[in-house]
């Protein structure tokens, strides 16, 4: 008899959640898709690749400069005494640390131009999620999914509302 019962609570509350499993709604959007068509995006990409190619520069420029005085060190290694030797030798070591310190400060994953991005990517992903708000809520969707992540790994046609979203966001959110 206590398991009938227990079977039979186990049955009632398996299919009170199936039927809120069925009740809700799932969408996809690929916001890969959404980003990049988008003119803020653009002028955003614009913006990175220009500070990315000064900071390139930069990089280039100080490496030049090591690698110049490295060779002029090479040619004059002979002549030197052991103490310049030395001291031209910590040199370089301090400018090659120099060098590698900018690369990190300017190209790193908490560099200048990842925080830049993150900083410009910002309004842009509010506005984004703004949206996907608005057309969840006219669509009831419960759950919205991104597709161009690996982590969906089949969707359905009809479950895509990436052209929603891009119309909603065309049209200033209204």
């Amino acid at each position: 008899m206590k398991n009938l019962k227990l079977l039979l609570i186990v049955l009632l509350f398996g299919t009170f959640g199936f039927a809120n499993a069925q009740s809700s709604k799932i969408g996809v959007a690929n916001l890969q898709m959404v980003v990049e068509q988008l003119p803020d995006a653009k002028k955003i990409d614009t913006e990175i690749k220009e500070m990315a190619t000064k900071y390139q520069d930069s990089l280039l420029k100080m490496q030049g400069d090591l690698e110049s005085k490295f060779q002029t060190y090479q040619k004059q290694k002979g002549m030197m005494t052991q103490e310049q030797q030395l001291a031209t030798e910590q040199e370089l070591q301090a400018l090659n640390q120099t060098v590698l310190q900018f690369q990190q400060a300017k190209f790193g994953q908490q560099g200048e131009l990842q925080m830049k991005r993150l900083e410009l990517l910002q309004p842009l992903r509010n506005k984004i999620k703004e949206a996907i708000d608005k057309v969840s809520a006219a669509e009831k969707l419960s759950l919205v999914l991104d597709s161009s992540t690996e982590s969906v790994l089949f969707a359905d046609d009809a479950l895509d509302i990436t052209f929603k979203v891009l119309d909603m966001l065309k049209r200033g959110g209204k």
